[in-house]
């Protein structure tokens, strides 16, 4: 029986000795008792319907002809009555559910609305910095099936769409368009309207991230829009010196801090608060995590994962190919968004980066609502597989968003101590050299440790087969380095030579007048 028969059944006193359900339903006559929701059927985590469906529900309420029972959406009321039946944009609405009695006492329920998009719909990326903007701003949306948008609407005013494809569309936000929230809708060439999420429309300096990395007294670098009248940052209540300031950035230097997470806070010459963007939302304190790991941000966004929407970009790649060393770690920040599986992998061509396995071998990395990211340890072969082709993320059932990549840190391959003279020169006996050939590269840094021991002269070189592990030269043009009484350590830049020389024989440190204490890659 629906509560709301047992309430009327027992208001027509049909159940005299007794009537109660499982919520124990207060009933009452008076105008001046307090109104109360009796459902016990809402959905957990909230409403869920797809775009040509209608949300349909029914709210039982005590008193029942005394109360007034509104729907809003986002704070707009969409609909009056008991009983809704209605059809919404697609999107994520905040349904707030009042109920007011004709006394003025009140009621409510709030929960979720997530409206899906059927296939076919046009549909914009929910990337947050381009999901807020200053009024006048030329604003560009990426997305899919946006061919035939002619007009977006915001705040209620249609504004026309300048330039579209059917990946992206551009339109200029009106420069008398008031601060605030708003929902997007796109419409095509006849009018019909499809859901596009939340904008937000700011005029003040903003910081367009809210999350940062950096290392104990490094330099990071904070994005934004009208940033040329900032003042002030601070880290840890700590204030930061600015080395440079433009309209679209700030770079700060971090002041000596231990590993950990601290608030940051920016401030105008006027004094205010200069607002963050972090996930979405506007707020007055971000966050920094500090490292003693160098974390560099390559990419961030949103990209939804599939086997027929790959993550691929020239220019990451290109930036790849330029900074990436063996060793570093590759770390993709992810969201999983399929109930079913989620897995993904680092590749190039479809071939995972770290040993160009293909399917079904490519390392493919099961991804669970808890992850917050996966990380690929760089090698020697991927720095062949990113010289032939671009940089991917492949996999199903997650959103890509953000890449980092984390360079390796200093790793001991030998220690000890050995007298090198030109007679006694420390050679490896191929472990080091098969280690430094699966996980070093170009740009390597092959550090010696050495103690100078001779007072007329000491020089040492790191090389394979008496040639300088660099350039191949040899003696007189082997590349000798001088070493000092107070020098610690000298370092040797690994190139495509020193991988080709170590194909064909093994690591040695020739030299004369030191000892060689330690032996390092990074």
């Amino acid at each position: 029986m629906k509560l709301k028969n047992i309430f009327l059944a027992c208001l027509a006193g049909l159940a005299l000795t007794s009537c109660s359900s499982d919520e124990d339903a207060f009933f009452t006559i008076s105008e001046n008792d307090a109104p109360r929701i009796l459902n016990t059927d809402f959905p957990d985590g909230g409403f869920n319907i797809n775009r040509n469906e209608k949300l349909k529900f029914e709210i039982l309420v005590t008193p029942a002809d005394l109360t007034t029972v509104k729907w809003l959406a986002d704070g707009k009321v969409v609909y009056v009555g008991d009983t809704i039946n209605q059809a919404f944009e697609a999107g994520n609405y905040t349904l707030k559910i009042v109920a007011t009695t004709d006394m003025g006492k009140e009621t409510s329920r709030t929960m979720s609305l997530t409206v899906k998009p059927i296939d076919g719909d046009p549909i914009v990326d929910d990337d947050a910095q381009a999901r807020i903007q200053a009024p006048g701003d030329a604003v560009t949306m990426n997305g899919s099936n946006l061919t035939n948008i002619k007009k977006v609407r915001i705040n209620d005013r249609l504004i026309d769409v300048t330039t579209v494809s059917n990946t992206s569309i551009q339109f200029t936000m009106p420069a008398d368009m008031p601060d605030g929230q708003y929902r997007l809708s796109l419409l095509d060439e006849v009018g019909q309207s499809f859901g596009g999420g939340l904008v937000t429309v700011f005029s003040d300096a903003l910081i367009t991230k809210g999350d940062f990395m950096g290392q104990s007294e490094g330099l990071v670098t904070m994005p934004g829009r009208k940033l040329n009248d900032a003042k002030s940052v601070t880290v840890n209540g700590q204030e930061c010196s600015i080395e440079s300031i433009t309209n679209d950035q700030i770079v700060i230097k971090l002041p000596a801090l231990e590993e950990g997470v601290y608030d940051v806070k920016a401030t105008t010459k006027s004094g205010a608060a200069i607002k963050f963007l972090q996930n979405g939302n506007l707020v007055e304190t971000a966050s920094i995590k500090v490292s003693l790991i160098a974390e560099e941000v390559l990419w961030e966004g949103t990209h939804s994962v599939d086997w027929g929407t790959i993550f691929e970009k020239n220019e990451l790649a290109a930036k790849l190919k330029e900074i990436a060393k063996p060793r570093a770690i590759l770390r993709l920040y992810v969201k999983r968004t399929d109930s079913e599986y989620a897995k993904g992998c680092a590749a190039v061509n479809w071939a995972d980066i770290v040993n160009g396995g293909t399917d079904p071998n490519r390392g493919d990395v099961d991804i669970t609502f808890e992850d917050k990211y996966i990380d690929f340890k760089l090698t020697a072969k991927s720095m062949e597989l990113l010289d032939q082709n671009n940089f991917q993320v492949v996999g199903h059932g997650f959103d890509l968003l953000k890449i980092t990549l984390i360079q390796p840190s200093e790793e001991e391959l030998w220690s000890g101590n050995h007298a090198v003279d030109w007679g006694t020169i420390w050679e490896d006996d191929g472990t080091i050299t098969t280690l430094l050939k699966q996980s070093a590269g170009p740009g390597s840094i092959l550090r010696l440790y050495v103690k100078r021991t001779d007072t007329e002269y000491a020089k040492g070189c790191a090389a394979v087969g008496w040639a300088d592990i660099v350039n191949g030269g040899t003696d007189p043009n082997r590349g000798d380095v001088d070493i000092t009484f107070e020098d610690t350590k000298v370092e040797f830049k690994l190139t495509k030579k020193s991988m080709e020389l170590l194909n064909n024989g093994n690591l040695q440190v020739v030299g004369h007048g030191f000892d060689l204490t330690k032996i390092t890659i990074e």
